[in-house]
This record gives structure tokens, C-alpha cells and sequence, in this order.
């Protein structure tokens, strides 16, 4: 009986120094959203997978994730903490040998911008629950929530007026035979417009550039300059407007701004011109993105509209403030668009019941 209990403890003993060695060797964690783009409040999985790829089982795993600061969990009944800069999301498990654990949280995010799923500590105990040992594993994912929709009829109807004259004047003018020359094909074009010729003898494809009158393009010119984040907020509604409207009307449009933005697309400030969902969507995710810093002033960026149009090509724009068009920073812009210039501004939106700050948000 003493043999076996001595063997007992060595077998225990030798356990527990091998659970120490080899706790976190062969464990793998992963987090990722099932979507990479979502609207204000949309609902989305946070999907975790754990796999213990050895043959010794985990008794305790514990993970800790940090999570965007105001994301919301629904339905969940673990461990959650939220602070103002970040969230922890906790886990524990067990894992057993070559076990691999899939978990599914619904969430979602109350406010445009973009967020960051970043690095999850995990940690392992030993097989008598004396000890652990940690590591950080390297995590990072980016959810973009894009601006909010409004609905502002007034506006919209004045908008719609608008580019009803764009679109008649198009439809009047359009003739596909002033071609005045070619340029380089960025995918959203149609094919039968591109130009095989200029395309031979450039080495890339080209398409045909047509005279003013036959693209007839709009443009819509964001401005960040003098506004608060909330008046901010109400701009990049207002854009979103123009440019759902536009691409309802199956208007060619363009996008400037002097908002900066956050992540992967870098100095975002500008977008040819196209139509289509996945022009649609590089517009609303370089809103989403956007942060309240400013690139330069307004000044500045009707110039850089005028510059960049073609004669008679009409503009949109989205300003914080009150701004006439007889404005004489606007006087460029006004001669080049032969005074088509209609202006959204942001004290004509009307605060939405649904509009929080962050304090309101974080209470919820």
C-alpha cells in the first residue's frame, strides 16, 4: 500500500511539472466579427475559437479579450467589463485533448466609427490549481459602423428637386460623340467605354473621356471645418443622404472632403467619380472611419473642387455652419459649376430621438 501511494505522489508530482512545462504550448485562440462594415445598433457575431492541439488536456483556461470601449453584448451572461478606453470580455474553460471550443456572442456598436478588436491575454493553471502562466496573444480586427441614416423630408425633398434639374440637363445635353480623349480605367466603368486603341498603345487599359455635357458627374464636397462632434454627426448623415439619392437616381457622382480618417485607407479625401454599391460603399466606410480632425481648411477644399471639375459639373455641399452661396469662398467653385451648387448644412438636421452621446451610451 505505501509502494502504491508513493507511486501515486510521483505520478502526480510528475503531472503537475508537465501541465507547468506544456500549459499554453499548443493553445491557439482566434476572435473575429462575422462582419467587417455595420450600421449603428446592427446586430453581429463575435466568434472566439480555442484549440488545445496537443495530447494533454488544459484543466483551466481563462482568456481575456479587449473589445471596443462602448461595444455592446447581447444576451450574454458572462463576465463583462466596460471602461472608458476599452472592454473585457472574460472566458474560462476547460479543454481536453485535441479539443477545439467555438463560441458565438451577439453585439453591436451604438455609434458611427471605427473600432478595434485588439490583443486577448490567455492563461493556463497548472493541474492542482497552484500556479499559472500567461501570454498575450496578438489579435487585431477592425468593425467599421457607418454614419447614421436620417430621415429629414424637407431636405430630402430639396435634394431631390435638385438632382431632378441635374438629371433633365443630363438627359438633354448627352451626346457619346465628344470624345475628347481617354484615361486610365478604375474598374467602375463599363466596359463597351473602354478605348482598345488608347489601351494598345498605353500598355493598360483606358476609357473613353467624354465632354462635360455627356458626363455629367456630381460631386459631393464633405467639409469637418467649425463643426462639434455632434454637428460632425449631423454631416455625415447628410452625406449619406446625397449619396443613397444619388445612387437612386443612377447619377455618376464623386466624393472630396477635408475629414481625416482612421485605419487601413490612410489620407482618405478623395473619390473619383462612379456609381455602383461598391463605389457607395468606399464612400460610406471612409465616413464611417472618419474622425473629427480636419486636413485642411474649407478654403482650401473648394479650390481643390474647382481644380478637379469640369465645367458645369454640380456640386453638393455638406457644411456644420450656414453658408450662402454667394459666399466668396464659394466664387471658384460657383464659376466652374456655372452655379450649380446646392448646400446641406447641418443646423437644418433636426436632433433624432435615437442620437446619444457617449455618457448616455455607456449607461445602456
Amino acid at each position: 500500500m505505501l509502494i502504491f501511494l508513493i507511486l501515486l505522489a510521483f505520478c502526480a508530482v510528475g503531472c503537475e511539472l508537465l501541465s507547468l512545462r506544456r500549459g499554453l504550448k499548443g493553445v491557439s485562440y482566434t476572435c473575429r466579427p462575422s462582419v467587417s462594415v455595420v450600421e449603428p445598433g446592427e446586430e453581429f457575431e463575435l466568434e472566439t475559437v480555442i484549440s488545445n492541439n496537443k495530447w494533454t488536456p488544459v484543466s483551466f483556461l481563462e482568456v481575456v479579450q479587449a473589445l471596443p470601449h462602448d461595444i455592446q453584448l447581447n444576451a450574454y451572461l458572462g463576465r463583462f467589463r466596460s471602461e472608458p478606453v476599452v472592454s473585457w470580455l472574460y472566458s474560462t474553460c476547460y479543454l481536453g485533448s485535441r479539443q477545439r471550443l467555438t463560441r458565438r456572442v451577439k453585439a453591436s456598436l451604438p455609434q458611427r466609427g471605427r473600432r478595434l478588436i485588439s490583443d486577448a491575454q490567455i492563461t493556463a493553471g497548472d493541474l492542482l490549481g497552484l500556479k499559472r502562466r500567461s501570454q498575450t496573444v496578438s489579435v487585431f480586427h477592425e468593425i467599421v459602423a457607418l454614419p447614421r441614416r436620417t430621415a429629414a423630408p424637407d431636405l430630402s425633398q430639396a435634394l431631390g428637386g435638385f438632382l431632378g434639374e441635374v438629371s433633365v440637363r443630363r438627359f438633354i445635353l448627352e451626346d457619346p460623340m465628344l470624345t475628347v480623349g481617354a484615361r486610365d480605367y478604375t474598374g467602375r466603368e463599363p466596359m463597351k467605354a473602354v478605348s482598345w486603341k488608347h489601351s494598345l498603345r498605353a500598355g493598360k487599359l483606358m476609357v473613353k473621356e467624354f465632354d462635360y455635357t455627356v458626363e455629367n458627374f456630381v460631386t459631393v464636397v464633405l467639409n469637418a471645418e467649425g463643426g462639434e462632434p455632434e454637428t460632425l454627426e449631423r454631416c455625415f448623415s447628410l452625406a449619406r443622404m446625397a449619396v443613397e439619392q444619388l445612387e437612386a437616381r443612377g447619377l455618376s457622382y464623386g466624393f472630396l472632403t477635408n475629414a481625416a480618417t482612421a485605419g487601413a485607407i490612410g489620407r482618405w479625401s478623395e473619390v473619383s467619380a462612379g456609381l455602383g454599391a461598391g463605389h457607395a460603399r468606399a464612400i460610406l466606410e471612409g465616413m464611417g472611419r472618419a474622425t473629427y480632425d480636419v486636413q485642411e481648411p474649407f478654403e482650401t477644399l473648394a479650390l481643390r473642387a474647382a481644380r478637379r471639375s469640369e465645367q458645369g459639373r454640380a456640386h453638393i455641399i455638406v457644411t456644420p455652419g450656414r453658408l450662402q452661396e454667394t459666399d466668396p469662398t464659394l466664387a471658384p467653385l460657383r464659376r466652374q459649376s456655372d452655379g450649380r451648387i446646392f448646400i446641406l448644412s447641418a443646423l437644418d438636421l433636426p436632433a433624432e430621438p435615437e442620437e446619444r452621446g457617449p455618457e448616455e451610451e455607456a449607461a445602456v
